[in-house]
């Protein structure tokens, strides 16, 4: 497997349903009571690494390397 089959494979789809998370947890976060965030917090900025990881990685796949 090349690295664009991983990309539209694997990554992409990783991508948009780690951005779905980010949504439903951000919602989730408003309807909270405070004394339970901290968890949500915890997975929020799970989330936002993994978001960030998939970016670079796409960018990465998508600009530098050739086919």
């Amino acid at each position: 497997m090349d690295l664009h089959q991983l990309a539209r494979s694997v990554l992409v789809p990783l991508f948009v349903l780690n951005m779905a998370a980010i949504v439903v947890t951000l919602f989730m976060k408003k309807r909270v009571k405070p004394r339970f965030s901290a968890s949500l917090d915890r997975a929020y900025l799970i989330e936002n690494v993994i978001g960030l990881v998939c970016v670079v990685a796409l960018s990465y796949i998508s600009f530098f390397v050739k086919r």
